[in-house]
């Protein structure tokens, strides 16, 4: 009897050697020395972090959904390449498709990422966007474009949400002289209009030498006059925003490029299984922390693989469908299950809120509640959504 069990056992395991792991590819595009991810700032003295590399957060990703993907007899390999410019990377978005890849993970500029979204015409592809948080982006009103990092608006919304709740209700604002800090102060004013928070003033600085722009850059005069319980900054360089905490006339909060800054992973995150992951990026890359964009492309990637375990119809459009609809929960490690918005195809996160070694507050704040999804409190609402792809 125990001879035949051992024979049954053998050959069960034999009949599913015997079907060949399906292989799905997975498409990685970043660009060859991206500028935000290399601070130049040298005579500042500035102590350089470690450089961002988020192929390293998918490989991550691809080793830690092994187990499941062996059960499902999945095999996920990776493909990821750099590219110089614009046109290398819609050349290698071709090239990708004619290697039957589905999916291409896409770590670019807002700019790159815009001109790929405004030409694209694949029915068997689908793009994720990882770190560029421009809502124009999510304005986009396509099937085929997902986005796993937080938007501007999700960002700025969380900061109005701890405001509130802290009853701070007055904001200095203080911006640079680069396009994307206007960009942050206009998602911020919406969101604090939205939440009922007062912007007393906008009043932008400068990096010039010009002895007669000096007031643009005295920290003490571009925060007199004015009575604030906080100073929001958009300094998306971070070279002058830095001098500002500490240094304003009243003795208030900075939040926003400096200070009390809101993000969607950091490594100082001790709950709901955050540190596993913290200490497993930290002996994968041999000590580098992983940053918010690390964390956006392993969701990515663990979101694309989570999809076709789950589904037997595996073409790229079934599947995208599949990771915005109600179905679906996927594990971040921050204690909630998250999906993809149907509505825009953003991913739906907690953000924290914290400073450069500890999480101060995760949002949503307690008390502020969705009729569906308190998640969908940062952000773009659908009513919103549908209005702008309206237009």
């Amino acid at each position: 009897m125990r001879q035949f069990g051992l024979f049954l056992l053998f050959m069960i395991f034999s009949a599913t050697a015997t079907v060949a792991q399906e292989v799905v590819r997975i498409g990685h595009i970043s660009q060859v020395d991206d500028t935000r991810y290399s601070q130049d700032w040298g005579y500042a003295r500035l102590v350089l972090p470690p450089r961002i590399n988020t192929v390293q957060a998918v490989e991550m990703a691809i080793s830690d959904m092994s187990f499941v993907a062996d059960v499902a007899n999945i095999s996920f390999e990776l493909v990821a390449v750099e590219v110089e410019n614009l046109q290398a990377a819609q050349t290698m978005i071709s090239d990708m498709a004619t290697q039957e890849i589905g999916f291409v993970i896409l770590d670019l500029p807002f700019e790159m990422v815009r001109e790929i979204a405004s030409n694209f015409d694949r029915p068997d592809m689908v793009l994720i966007n990882t770190t560029a948080p421009n809502d124009t982006l999510r304005q986009v009103c396509a099937p085929w474009l997902l986005h796993s990092g937080p938007s501007n608006r999700m960002k700025m919304d969380s900061f109005a949400q701890f405001l509130r709740f802290s009853n701070w209700t007055k904001t200095l604002v203080l911006f640079g002289e680069n396009p994307a800090d206007q960009t942050l102060v206009d998602a911020f004013e919406f969101s604090a209009k939205r939440m009922g928070i007062s912007i007393v003033d906008a009043r932008s600085f400068t990096l010039s030498a010009n002895p007669s722009r000096r007031n643009e850059n005295n920290i003490r005069l571009l925060t007199a006059n004015a009575r604030y319980d906080a100073v929001f900054v958009a300094d998306s360089r971070g070279e002058f925003g830095r001098f500002i905490p500490y240094a304003t006339t009243l003795p208030r909060p900075t939040i926003g490029s400096v200070g009390l800054v809101s993000t969607s992973w950091h490594w100082a995150f001790e709950r709901d299984g955050a540190t596993q992951v913290s200490s497993r990026f930290d002996r994968y890359t041999g000590g580098r922390k992983m940053s918010e964009q690390d964390w956006a492309n392993w969701m990515a990637a663990k979101s694309v693989m989570n999809a076709y375990v789950k589904n037997k119809e595996r073409t790229p459009v079934n599947l995208a469908n599949y990771l915005r609809s109600d179905r679906v929960r996927l594990d971040g490690s921050k204690g909630v299950a998250m999906s993809y918005r149907s509505w825009n195809g953003q991913l739906r996160m907690p953000l924290l809120l914290a400073t450069a070694d500890a999480v101060i507050a995760v949002t949503p704040m307690d008390g502020f509640l969705h009729r569906t999804n308190n998640l969908d409190t940062l952000g773009v609402d659908e009513p919103e959504a549908s209005a702008a792809c309206d237009n």
